[in-house]
């Protein structure tokens, strides 16, 4: 639906902490390669996690970048 819209979007892989380093690292990937087909997604998945502080702040520049802010 985004895509027909034109409506840019990004993914956000929450809760990092939950799944081994290797599988997580196979499921971005496979994101990554569904994403190709989606003309509106942004091009860059975030993996990130509240628990262990992991990809916050790279995800706060992000929307800080894109907001303009």
């Amino acid at each position: 639906m985004l895509d027909r819209a034109a409506v840019s979007y990004q993914v956000v892989l929450t809760k990092a902490e939950k799944i081994k380093p290797a599988e997580l690292a196979r499921i971005r990937v496979e994101v990554l390669e569904a994403l190709r087909k989606h003309p509106a997604a942004h091009p860059r998945v975030f993996v990130t996690s509240a628990e262990d502080g992991v990809g916050l702040s790279e995800l706060r520049a992000e929307i800080a970048r894109l907001g303009g802010v």
